[in-house]
């Protein structure tokens, strides 16, 4: 009795999942941290007709992170081969150091607007290049490897 009520729940969790309005594209696991000029690509293709999508990235460190925020280059090619580039600052934590993401255990989960209202065409090609751009105060130098960097996703959401 107790394995048909568990099948129940996993059946039921499966079909709420499957009929969400996100995607998430891909994952880019990182080897002992980001290490600077490593580039993490997402390419995607539109699904959907007429339907504007919000654009997420999500960023896993664990709580030994050095820095309250990061800084990353952006570069999103589309199918008419314009680029949109963009240099980002997120902030991942408060002041007192309290972490802003969802924690897990060890692990601090961020969802990072990255573009907002997006027309995605369907059957179109989409490229997202992603590379870290952290420096030291007062450095011209960047950081050799962000340690503590986990992965980075892109989340892709359907606009209501």
């Amino acid at each position: 009795m107790r394995s048909i009520g568990l099948s129940v729940f996993i059946l039921i969790f499966f079909l709420l999942t499957s009929c969400s309005d996100s995607d998430l594209v891909n994952s880019y696991e990182f080897s002992n941290g980001w290490k600077n000029g490593e580039v993490v690509q997402f390419d995607f293709k539109g699904t959907e007709t007429k339907k504007n999508q919000n654009l997420f990235l999500i960023l896993r460190h664990n709580k030994n992170y050095s820095f309250s925020n990061i800084f990353l280059i952006t570069e999103m090619k589309f199918e008419n081969d314009s680029i949109k580039r963009d240099t980002l600052e997120y902030r991942l934590s408060e002041k007192n150091g309290k972490w802003l993401g969802k924690k897990r255990l060890s692990i601090v989960e961020h969802t990072l607007p990255f573009k907002k209202n997006l027309e995605i065409l369907k059957d179109s090609t989409y490229s997202i290049t992603i590379t870290n751009s952290m420096r030291l105060i007062n450095q011209v130098s960047p950081i050799q490897n962000l340690e503590n960097i986990l992965d980075l996703g892109l989340l892709i959401e359907s606009v209501e």
